[in-house]
């Protein structure tokens, strides 16, 4: 097998580095903007579902008693 120069590993390692920052970066942007539409979607849901319970929830319980 040949041996690769000095320079040639330190360009390999770099060239690495760059290529796994650009995929990290890529995963972590569509984790971020799927975590956002998440909470964005299900805070007001939550609200809602949280408001009809309480509105609804002692005259509910009163009928099945």
């Amino acid at each position: 097998m040949r041996q690769q120069s000095m320079v040639m590993n330190i360009l390999m390692v770099i060239g690495l580095f760059f290529v796994g920052s650009i995929i990290l970066s890529i995963v972590l942007g569509i984790l971020g903007g799927l975590l956002w539409f998440a909470i964005k979607i299900l805070i007001p849901v939550a609200i809602a579902v949280w408001l009809v319970r309480m509105i609804s929830g002692p005259s509910n319980r009163r009928r099945y008693y």
